[in-house]
């Protein structure tokens, strides 16, 4: 099952934009990887994956459980999906029905508040993440 269809069987409200996974993706490095010099960003592989700044410690961030913990605290009313690799971007209403668990057979899929304050990040690795990371 897809996971529009996995979140919509949540009763969460699903709008795909299509065409949108770049936008977000940029927008996602401005707010949470800006503070990181372009030499450092060379060096961890940032531009091979976003998430590269959490498995390198560029900021501290959750990490496994800890992570998941911090993402369902957060209020999730409305929040947007988006991946590293497919160029649509979904925005999530109703979405405090969105648990890490849906996300967890997902590869390289992020989730942000519309504020772009919080990410919480599912990698396609097993040893990595998911992460969490909260603007201070």
């Amino acid at each position: 099952m897809n996971i529009r269809k996995r979140l919509e069987n949540r009763g969460i409200i699903v709008e795909e934009w299509k065409g949108k996974g770049e936008e977000f993706r940029r927008r996602w490095e401005r707010a949470f990887a800006d503070a990181i010099s372009p030499q450092e960003k060379q060096s961890i592989y940032f531009d091979q994956l976003l998430w590269h700044v959490f498995s390198y410690e560029k900021p501290p961030c959750f990490e496994g459980k800890a992570a998941m913990r911090a993402f369902h605290e957060e209020n999730r009313f409305v929040c947007y999906l988006f991946y590293q690799e497919r160029e649509e971007a979904y925005m999530l209403i109703n979405a405090e029905n969105l648990r890490a668990e849906d996300l967890r057979h997902e590869h390289d899929v992020y989730v942000v508040d519309p504020q772009f304050t919080w990410t919480y990040v599912q990698t396609h690795e097993d040893w990595c993440g998911p992460y969490f990371y909260r603007k201070e």
